[in-house]
């Protein structure tokens, strides 16, 4: 009634919000399929360059938006034959970052240093560790070579890429947020280097949007009854979506659980979603969750089928989407970005601003500050112990442990 999905490709704000701040110049998602095409032979031929230089591995320096969709092809189409191996690096933990170090040869590694923002403090800090680490195995004057950027036009990062002798420098268009990024050069120039066929994902990608179009009534539109579903759901109080996926494209929870999380998980509202949770018998679930099951085929669906079979013959909501190959990642990609928008228009939720990030960082900043001048982190803020914690939820409640 609202016309919401006509307005969305409008670029209409107020289908979120009546101010425009955050909102008008972030929807490039919604086209940059057309500009990514433009680029294919140039990021074939960056993968070229880069299996001619002689590299074997490739690691994406990245955080949040900036790696979880690499991550995501990574682990669902590897590296095809003759291609680098891709390692996300996406955690400041010193054990992982010397897992990686131990990894590598540095002397034939490229760095893809993926930042929108492009001063991130966990992503200069890495660029720092692994720039010290090649100006020692190749020298000075050769050690720009081993790195890429990938950043938005008038970055700190661009500046840094010019200056330090970076490879290349790919500049993003800057009206696309971090967590809708996967189908431009965030996601596209590692997936070039690990030889995903670019065309054949941005078709499947452009085939969804064309089937989300403004002219598409709602219940054929996947992207809008998708959105709609999840909002619904929220409503009548299932907002816990949980993630069921076939075997080898279990991965897509990582992406997915970060755009739904921080799109629509604000002013008090929003879907929890739920990725990697092993499936049980369908007594231990309350009525508050929502399953989509995505269902590759030809995979080993059988187990995954059959708890799902079980589970919605006691009520519970299961929405099924089906994929003919892995390929079918590019329109999920662009599936679940639309109706996450879709979905925050229906909740009263601006899905494109981060209220949260700045505070978080703030409150870093503070803690790190008082370690430095004190030697010791601040008193936590949790009383009592675990078990009291526990004994505390109602239904419909939830327990994150990150």
């Amino acid at each position: 009634q609202q016309n919401v999905v006509r307005r969305i490709w409008q670029g209409d704000h107020t289908v979120w919000n009546p101010d425009p701040t955050e909102i008008i110049d972030r929807l490039g998602w919604l086209t940059v399929t057309d500009t990514m095409r433009e680029q294919i032979l140039g990021l074939q031929n960056l993968a070229k360059e880069v299996k001619e230089a002689g590299f074997r591995h490739v690691v994406l320096l990245g955080m949040g938006g900036s790696s979880l969709g690499p991550e995501v092809l990574h682990r669902t189409f590897g590296s095809a034959p003759g291609y680098t191996e891709l390692i996300v690096l996406d955690s400041t933990a010193p054990a992982w970052v010397q897992s990686v170090v131990d990894a590598i040869d540095p002397a034939r590694t490229l760095f893809l240093v993926s930042s929108k923002s492009g001063s991130t403090i966990e992503l200069n800090s890495f660029y720092a560790h692994f720039r010290d680490l090649l100006e020692a195995a190749v020298g000075y004057d050769q050690a720009g070579q081993h790195f890429v950027a990938i950043t938005d036009p008038g970055t700190a990062l661009e500046k840094l890429a010019a200056s330090a002798n970076f490879r290349r420098a790919f500049l993003n268009p800057p009206d696309i947020g971090g967590r809708y990024s996967a189908l431009s050069y965030f996601g596209l120039v590692p997936a070039a280097l690990i030889g995903v066929d670019l065309s054949k994902m941005l078709d499947r990608a452009d085939q969804m949007r064309i089937r989300c179009g403004p002219d598409v009534p709602g219940q054929d539109n996947p992207g809008s009854w998708l959105g709609a579903v999840m909002a619904a759901g929220v409503r009548q109080g299932h907002d816990k979506l949980t993630l069921a996926t076939s075997p080898s494209i279990a991965s897509f929870g990582l992406w997915a659980e970060q755009l739904l999380a921080e799109s629509t998980g604000k002013e008090g509202t929003g879907i929890v979603p739920i990725t990697g949770e092993p499936l049980l018998s369908p007594e231990a679930y309350g009525h508050d969750r929502l399953f989509v099951y995505l269902r590759l085929e030809g995979d080993d669906n059988a187990a995954v089928d059959a708890a799902l079979e079980r589970i919605q013959s006691e009520s519970h909501l299961v929405v099924r989407l089906d994929w003919q190959d892995r390929y079918d990642l590019g329109a999920e990609f662009f599936r679940w970005e639309f109706a996450t928008a879709v979905a925050g228009s229906v909740l009263g939720i601006h899905p494109f601003d981060q209220p949260n990030v700045q505070s978080a960082k703030d409150q870093t900043d503070g803690v790190l500050d008082q370690y430095q001048s004190k030697g010791e982190l601040p008193p936590s803020e949790i009383a009592g112990s675990l078990g009291g914690l526990l004994r505390q939820p109602m239904a419909g409640d939830y327990l994150a442990i990150m």
